[in-house]
């Protein structure tokens, strides 16, 4: 028996190969391989406190190599590629790119395999906010100027970068509008050529509050307004006087309406039983037929004092002659 395995071995090896190359084929048939080359965005991670990512690539080639049903499937969100700061500097430094993909993908080529990256310290301007107007109102109705709370933002980033913005802004939609605008909106930044530049920088806030009067086109007039106060202060203190602002608002209507329109109250303010000064926001009370051609909120502020404890026509004894 060892005879004849002797005899046979060399028959057996080849069998054995035989088998194996036929099987490599049959896979290979039924599950092919393929290349891929995508363009995938590169990323950045561990940068340290303070410090902004002033210019780099925005992304890299890779080429991928898998089974072609995943390789076909296969989308440049699925491979990440990304720069590690974790030891970058300020200035110029040059890193390797590492890059993630899913589980039977293999990567095959990274072009560039590193990149510069420009690292700058943090810095803040404030800048106020424009509203861009997109559209305009519908036939016999104008946009008077917008307001935005707050007006302007902080605007972080490297000097380079901010030294490079043109301006600071909002889009409002207004086309076709028949009445007044108010939205929260985000806030934009662009370069002197009009390109954004948000990816480089941070806002503060990042929404802003902003109110564009949308109005008939009729006759206008500047009205006071008068705060509405309901409730008496506490015994021993009186009201010293009332701040508003604003102080007057222009208003819209039919020139019938206006002849009669002196001024514009707000809404009821609540000061009863008050020992200290009332500061609230509130709403105009605007009549049926009237628009406000600013923002329909008016900060009031109620100053409150404790009274003279002198009773009214005692002498005053230092006073007396």
């Amino acid at each position: 028996m060892w005879e004849h395995w002797r005899q046979d071995w060399i028959y057996r090896l080849l069998a054995v190969g035989l088998a194996i190359i036929l099987w490599i084929y049959v896979t290979g048939e039924q599950n092919p391989t393929g290349a891929k080359v995508v363009r995938v965005p590169l990323e950045t991670v561990n940068l340290k406190e303070g410090l902004v990512v002033a210019d780099r690539p925005e992304d890299v080639q890779v080429r991928v190599e898998g089974r072609k049903a995943v390789i076909n499937n296969l989308l440049p969100r699925d491979v990440h590629a990304y720069v590690d700061l974790r030891e970058a500097k300020v200035g110029d430094n040059l890193l390797p790119v590492r890059v993630e993909a899913p589980e039977g993908i293999n990567i095959i080529h990274i072009n560039p395999s590193q990149v510069a990256v420009k690292i700058d310290k943090i810095e803040q301007i404030q800048l106020p906010v424009q509203v861009s107007l997109v559209g305009t109102p519908a036939g016999g109705y104008r946009a008077l100027e917008p307001v935005i709370k707050p007006s302007q933002v902080i605007v972080s980033g490297s000097a380079a970068i901010l030294k490079s913005i043109g301006r600071v802004y909002v889009e409002a939609q207004i086309d076709q509008a028949r009445g007044n605008f108010l939205a929260q909106l985000p806030v934009k930044v662009a370069d002197r050529d009009g390109h954004p530049l948000e990816e480089w920088l941070s806002l503060n806030p990042q929404v802003v509050e902003t109110f564009i009067p949308v109005v008939q086109d009729m006759p206008s007039k500047i009205v006071a307004v008068r705060p509405q106060l309901s409730g008496e202060v506490a015994g021993g203190y009186t009201i010293d006087r009332v701040i508003l602002q604003p102080e007057v608002v222009e208003v819209f209507a039919p020139y019938k309406l206006l002849a009669s329109l002196d001024y514009i109250n707000t809404a009821p303010i609540n000061i009863a039983g008050a020992t200290k000064n009332v500061t609230v926001e509130t709403n105009l009370e605007i009549p049926s037929g009237v628009q406000v051609g600013s923002f329909p909120r008016v900060r009031v502020v109620v100053e409150i004092k404790k009274t003279d404890v002198q009773a009214e026509g005692t002498v005053n004894p230092g006073r007396a002659s």
